[in-house]
């Protein structure tokens, strides 16, 4: 079903090669640094992910901060998680995002809370991602809540999920398009070859057919930041290569760039890549120097979003 509020989900449909970014709201009540990150970004990638409690580290919410990105003219992505909300405030965030004109849900389990700021914090996960596709899969049509009770206004919505083509089989990820995912954003896909018999995998299920594909590239910034991240971040591997071309790079920052913008052109060199993902650690900035280096500039046209204005 097509959402006609989603720029992102239209440019997808033209077979335009599509870049999204991600940004993690502020440890705060800052509408500025916000404002100050999606400006960065406006004009480099047509959609951006807005994290939420992302590590189990408490923020912003994922849907107040996209809001403050539509309204500077950057169609959010708002993720949405299972680990700190039941069903009821699920499924009344998106019906509110949905009345402000925000239309792109990412569903996520969410990480759980002891690994955050507040270990002491229970984690409800009332359901989990498939649950959470379903719900909102339904939400749209037929339109009726999770109880089965009808919507009186079904929300538009393009309903999303997540894959990880390092350590999952894309027959997992086919369960979460029969659930209702129209769109896939994958973790972070450095073992390139790894990635490539996933989407071999992934198109003999034509999955690529069912629902968009977009490859994930997390911009590395030091040999450090890349170990750290190799050893710390679940069912991510940071190939040898990578390493060694960071500890040798007089700049590593810069070869950092190079490198994440190459992962770029090669993924969308894949069939059935419809895009890519653009993450980093406390580094937005860079994103627009690996969209410019990966030769993919200009974006297509974007009219801004139409959403309520906060007072």
């Amino acid at each position: 079903m097509s959402c006609a509020g989603s720029h992102f989900q239209a440019l997808l449909r033209a077979g335009y090669p599509v870049v999204t970014g991600e940004i993690a709201p502020p440890k705060g009540a800052s509408r500025q640094a916000v404002e100050r990150l999606a400006a960065g970004l406006r004009g480099y990638v047509d959609a951006v992910n807005l994290t939420d409690n992302q590590r189990g580290v408490a923020r912003m919410s994922s849907l107040g901060a996209g809001l403050l990105c539509a309204q500077v003219g950057l169609e959010p992505i708002v993720q949405i998680t299972c680990q700190n909300r039941n069903r009821l405030a699920l499924q009344g965030d998106v019906l509110s995002g949905a009345a402000l004109g925000v239309h792109n849900f990412m569903c996520l389990t969410g990480d759980h809370p002891r690994f955050g700021d507040h270990p002491d914090a229970k984690s409800v996960l009332d359901l989990n991602s498939f649950g959470l596709i379903r719900m909102l899969a339904r939400m749209r049509a037929p339109g009726v809540f999770d109880s089965g009770a009808p919507l009186k206004d079904a929300p538009r919505l393009f309903v999303g999920a997540a894959a990880n083509p390092a350590v999952e089989r894309a027959a997992r990820t086919e369960k979460k398009i029969e659930a209702g995912a129209e769109f896939i954003q994958t973790q972070p896909s450095f073992d390139l070859d790894r990635f490539r018999s996933w989407m071999a995998d992934a198109r003999a299920l034509k999955l690529h057919r069912r629902a968009a594909i977009l490859g994930g590239v997390l911009i590395l910034r030091s040999a450090e930041s890349a170990t750290f991240i190799d050893a710390n971040l679940p069912g991510v591997r940071v190939p040898a290569q990578w390493l060694e071309r960071l500890r040798s790079a007089g700049d590593p920052a810069a070869e950092g760039i190079a490198i994440a913008a190459e992962i770029v052109q090669e993924l969308l060199s894949i069939e059935g890549v419809a895009g890519v993902h653009l993450m980093s650690v406390g580094w937005t900035k860079a994103m627009p120097l690996v969209v410019e280096r990966a030769g993919l500039l200009p974006r297509p046209a974007m009219a801004p979003a139409a959403v309520g204005v906060l007072v």
